[in-house]
């Protein structure tokens, strides 16, 4: 399960994730200020970290 704040998401990425069958919106993932600081999804329950939303998408597709 890859779950996501959209808020934090550009409109590309925000796409890509609501049309997979494995992700879930959530207006707060509790991880306050690290959505300021830097790119992460959560993702069965671990955050996952990277230079863009999109690039730990394209990391967990591979």
């Amino acid at each position: 399960m890859i779950e996501y704040c959209p808020s934090t998401l550009d409109g590309e990425t925000r796409r890509r994730l609501a049309a997979r069958e494995d992700s879930r919106e959530a207006t707060c993932l509790d991880h306050c200020g690290r959505c300021h600081r830097e790119a992460f999804l959560v993702v069965d329950g671990t955050v996952r970290t990277g230079p863009s939303h999109a690039a730990i998408l394209d990391d967990l597709d591979r």
